[in-house]
């Protein structure tokens, strides 16, 4: 079996193999005199640009979530799903990659538009993640999913704007609260 590793790897050859192609020989005897390497060659890169979006959008969608909150759940692969069904649209990220890679042979674009991904997952993340974030009379904020407090930036103290434990161990530098009166 491939690894993500090899995948990638083979992902970035066939895209330089197009490009070398369409490079070198005109788009007319690619696409009649050589079509059937042409065509495949093409549904090999948009098979590979598929797998690593698919690949990116599983990791970005790995958010930690609170078993009991049933509704908050069901709201957040809803909220999930239909970003990801915007992107499959007509017009949508997979239709503007498709174009970035076969019609404009440019790889940064592509990347830029994973990239873009996971800026909407993580508002929708953040929403859902407010929710489990209380602050205590102490000021401090408590989440109940990492079941952490925050530290907020400390100067004096590097390891300080993260989730730690009552004794200050367990650092998680993952997501910040981003509760209404910390943003005013």
């Amino acid at each position: 079996m491939e690894t993500d590793t090899q995948r990638l790897t083979r992902f970035h050859a066939d895209f330089q193999k197009l490009k070398n192609n369409r490079e070198k020989v005109p788009l007319q005897q690619l696409t009649t005199r050589y079509a059937r390497s042409y065509n495949t060659l093409v549904a090999e890169v948009l098979d590979g640009a598929v797998w690593f979006y698919r690949k990116c959008v599983e990791l970005e969608e790995d958010f930690p979530t609170y078993p009991e909150d049933t509704a908050g759940n069901e709201w957040l692969a809803k909220c999930l799903a239909i970003i990801g069904e915007g992107e499959k649209k007509p017009g949508g990220l997979v239709d503007q990659f498709r174009a970035a890679l076969i019609d404009r042979l440019d790889m940064d674009e592509y990347h830029d538009l994973i990239n873009g991904t996971y800026e909407p997952r993580l508002q929708v993340f953040n929403r859902y993640w407010a929710r489990h974030c209380k602050r205590l009379d102490s000021g401090w904020i408590y989440n109940r999913i990492l079941k952490k407090f925050w530290w907020p930036k400390t100067e004096g103290y590097p390891g300080s704007g993260c989730w730690i434990n009552s004794d200050y161990t367990g650092r998680d530098y993952r997501y910040p609260p981003q509760l209404k009166e910390d943003t005013a």
